[in-house]
């Protein structure tokens, strides 16, 4: 009996297929839509940031060094509820080394809606050398939707990288 039904099974497909071909009836497909872009619809990134540091003299002997990131995907939602990364490639986009911010006590991010203040006790400006630019930075702005942390190491640039889908 089971025999019988499979054939029975295989006979009907197989009817009905040359039947809609034959007929004239079939689905119609869309029109495709516009390509997305790739990534994660709740994370943002910035390119990769040329900064410049100003020396701030406060009083004798107190030196330090402050940059501004112009940030305008940090909103108010993202400062309440979200989550902001500052990343430094030490070293040439051709020779990657990053580091994520705050870099001990030498580098100090501080985020506010629409911008990144960085803090430090030396120059770490962006500066090229024989063709080469180093110290660029990057921030990730992971907007927040769901109050749950993901399995992703969020001081290694390379697993946020991969995990979000951000291209270098």
């Amino acid at each position: 009996m089971k025999h019988v039904f499979s054939v029975l099974s295989i006979v009907s497909v197989a009817f009905f297929t040359l039947l809609l071909s034959t007929t004239g009836v079939s689905c119609k497909k869309g029109d495709d839509g516009p390509k997305g872009a790739d990534g994660n619809a709740n994370v943002v990134y910035s390119p990769w940031l040329s900064v410049t540091y100003a020396r701030v003299v406060a009083g004798p002997g107190d030196t330090s060094f402050v940059a501004t990131i112009n940030a305008p995907k940090i909103t108010d939602s993202v400062v309440a509820s979200g989550a902001v990364h500052v990343y430094v490639n030490i070293n040439t986009a051709a020779s990657p080394e990053i580091m994520p911010l705050p870099f001990g006590t030498l580098v100090i991010p501080y985020i506010s809606k629409g911008k990144i203040e960085l803090d430090a006790l030396g120059d770490f400006s962006t500066f090229t050398q024989g063709g080469q630019t180093y110290q660029q930075y990057r921030y990730v702005v992971i907007q927040g939707s769901t109050p749950a942390r993901r399995d992703v190491n969020l001081d290694d640039y390379s697993s946020v990288k991969n995990f979000y889908n951000i291209p270098d």
